[in-house]
């Protein structure tokens, strides 16, 4: 077998794994889609796409890509339709999800996750603006059609679906903003916040609420009904800071399958009088992308607060500082945290085990690396990818390395900082 078959073969499950996830968004999005809308104004499969791509090696664009131009087919029942018209559109549904990948991709900073986020929002916006401008323009050119309801319908839908999804699915995989799991502190609670947000979405979004205030108090009021749907955003965000990403993603699947569920029967504070019939769901998706918007950023925000220095206040890198003694092998660590503190410290005691956790490709910079030590007192800066005990992958920059050769026996001593997580499987790396 050659290695373009093996890379393919090794990365047949993801890629399995992301059709599913798209058909299943999809099917969804159709389903609580407006009817008398002339486009589909939610549209869930662009954040699934934009994900897939952010995630997968360059190599599987291509592949991603067909699968993803398939599945769009299929969902348009293009057989049963006109199947020139149908993979046209199937294929003019994809270029935005990917450039919005690639420029977030290309041009982040490894690290800073605010950069990261902004870039990937900005892109975002941009792209969906330029991609519904051209697309509504091209159907009104040839087909005549509303120009200013599909600009309007194409843009929400491909915003709101790529900053929903994405961040669903991203929050799933990614490990970065990771958050301790005590039992007291963290899974009780969170547990607790789950069934409260549950609880407060149903009975707001069924009209629980609405018909209490009415039949007890004689309140009519739709703004102060409407401003209830602020509760379960806070039970939401609360979520995401007791279980991390991972609980903000379930918070966020929960609040929406509640909301979308209710809103398309014409229940809940989004389905108010004087609207036309497809202005609510266009209500409930800024709702739910403003709620991901603002879990995001606290998210992010709450991490650099901890690593801001408490006597400044200016954010510190966490470096962890390591002393290799050249003679032994054996490694001493200092202010090892975050991902790091994922691997097993036997691991990290010695170079030859240490090696066993860089990826293959890269133990050879690293064993050149500490190997030419006796050349210079300055070693070079380097980055490789190191496997954690979760099976994710991180990469490391070793910087400001010094090598003593007048000291018994002979040491290196060095720093890492962790510059970018990629939280897949050991096969599915990304090139940058």
């Amino acid at each position: 077998m050659n290695r373009a078959a093996s890379f393919f073969q090794n990365n047949a499950v993801s890629i399995a794994l992301w059709m599913v996830v798209y058909y299943i968004s999809g099917v969804i999005s159709l389903k609580v889609d407006a009817i008398d809308a002339e486009i589909s104004i939610v549209w869930f499969p662009a954040g699934v796409a934009t994900a897939a791509f952010l995630c997968a090696r360059w190599r599987l664009w291509p592949v991603l890509l067909l699968s993803f131009i398939s599945i769009n087919i299929i969902l348009d029942n293009a057989f049963d339709n006109k199947l020139t018209l149908s993979i046209i559109y199937a294929i003019i549904a994809m270029p935005a999800s990917m450039l919005i990948a690639w420029i977030t991709r290309y041009f982040s900073r490894p690290g800073d996750d605010l950069h990261i986020i902004l870039l990937w929002l900005f892109a975002t916006i941009l792209v969906s603006f330029v991609d519904a401008l051209l697309f509504s323009t091209g159907l009104n050119f040839f087909r005549n059609a509303n120009f200013k309801e599909i600009f309007w319908g194409g843009f929400i839908a491909d915003t709101t679906g790529i900053i929903f999804a994405t961040t669903v699915i991203m929050g799933f995989m990614n490990t970065r903003l990771r958050t301790s799991t005590s039992i007291i502190k963290n899974i009780f609670p969170g547990l607790i916040v789950w069934v409260l947000l549950c609880l407060s979405s149903l009975l707001i979004f069924n009209n629980t609420v609405k018909s209490f205030s009415h039949n007890n108090f004689h309140l009519y009021s739709e703004a102060l009904i409407f401003s209830l749907a602020c509760i379960p955003v806070l039970f939401a965000v609360l979520m995401s800071l007791l279980w991390g990403n991972r609980g903000g993603s379930l918070a966020l699947l929960t609040l929406s399958a509640i909301a979308m569920y209710f809103t398309n029967n014409k229940l809940g504070p989004f389905f108010m009088k004087g609207l036309y019939p497809h202005e609510p769901l266009m209500l409930i998706q800024g709702y739910l992308t403003a709620t991901t918007l603002l879990m995001v950023f606290i998210r992010v925000i709450t991490r650099d607060i901890s690593h801001l220095d408490a006597a400044d206040g200016i954010q510190t890198k966490q470096y962890a500082v390591y002393q290799l003694n050249l003679a032994t092998g054996e490694i001493a660590w200092g202010n090892l945290s975050g991902e790091l503190t994922r691997i097993d410290k036997k691991a990290l005691s010695h170079r030859e085990t240490l090696m066993q956790q860089v990826h293959q490709d890269d133990r050879d910079i690293l064993a050149a690396h500490w190997a030419g030590a006796d050349a210079d007192t300055n070693l070079p800066i380097i980055q490789f990818r190191l496997s954690t005990d979760e099976g994710a992958w991180i990469r490391v920059t070793d910087s400001g390395s010094l090598f003593f050769s007048q000291n018994t026996p002979q040491m290196i001593v060095g720093k890492w900082r962790v510059t970018k997580t990629l939280p897949l499987f050991k096969t599915d790396l990304m090139d940058k």
